[in-house]
């Protein structure tokens, strides 16, 4: 057995600091929103492990807040198959610049992670209208991991965003906070951290290094997403150690929080 490890609000004239909010679903409500669209387009059988998925998306609670509405697909069938399931959003009228897509997104077992892409269409919401991808996110995090994508390319039009999980045997894969925001005078930093952790495997101590990027915490979960360290840096720098003796044998993500912004990577011991 595998590890069993928020309303549509489409605001229209409200403003923040310069910036508009036209999408902004958290997946809260009791019914699934009526304005977005799912598609089953693998047609496979579920296994018997999760059979509460009834369709290609349902609606579900956190698994790490019980009191958090979010939105999941799986990938776990029988017989093993790839996913090929579809969330799609209602139609979306870009503004001329400062055009943003953000949500969250969860594995729920690290040890089967859920991989999805972020597909766009200006034409229409069947899956043949769907030609160009935004972005692939391999292997989610089983923590809650924030992403943010520019759409400027298609400033003015009216648009449609789909995710798609195409998992291989995964097993859930969770989104939450779809948030589509325009006119926002801000620009998402395109410049890649360059994080170094080593040794990996970690041994007693992990060495940091990312270039030019301030490191200013450092969070560690375990495979189940669980916190077990948490160190604030107050010394401005490029480089720190970190002593992690007292961590047990198996998979762990560093979080990395930066002057930059923040970058995540997974580590054995």
């Amino acid at each position: 057995m595998k590890c069993i490890f928020t309303i549509l609000a489409v605001i229209v004239g409200s403003t923040l600091y310069g910036q508009t909010t036209i999408l902004d679903e958290n997946f809260d409500l009791p019914t699934f929103p009526s304005n977005f669209s799912i598609i089953d387009n693998d047609g496979n059988t579920v296994a018997q492990d999760v059979q509460e998925y009834t369709s290609a998306w349902i609606l579900k609670e956190d698994p790490m807040d019980a009191s958090n509405g979010t939105v999941s697909s799986t990938s776990y069938f029988s017989p093993v198959d790839r996913a090929d399931r579809w969330l799609i959003t209602p139609q979306i009228t870009l503004s001329s610049f400062g055009n943003y897509l953000s949500w969250s997104g969860l594995s729920h077992d690290p040890s089967f992670p859920d991989s999805y892409k972020v597909m766009i269409s200006v034409t229409g919401n069947t899956i043949a209208d769907f030609t160009d991808t935004i972005t692939v996110v391999s292997n989610e995090a089983p923590i809650w991991t924030s992403h943010t994508e520019l759409l400027d390319d298609y400033a003015g039009e009216d648009v449609y965003i789909a995710f798609v999980n195409t998992t291989f045997n995964g097993f859930k894969l969770y989104l939450d906070s779809i948030n589509v925001r325009v006119e926002d005078p801000l620009s998402v930093k395109t410049e890649e951290i360059n994080l170094s952790v080593y040794p990996n495997p970690m041994m007693d101590v992990i060495n940091l290094s990312t270039g030019n990027a301030i490191i200013q915490k450092v969070e560690i979960f375990n495979s189940f997403g669980q916190l077990v360290l948490n160190e604030e840096v107050v010394d401005s720098k490029t480089k720190h150690s970190v002593i992690v003796s007292n961590l047990y044998s198996g998979i762990y993500f560093i979080s990395v929080e930066t002057s930059e912004g923040v970058v995540r990577k997974k580590m054995v011991k």
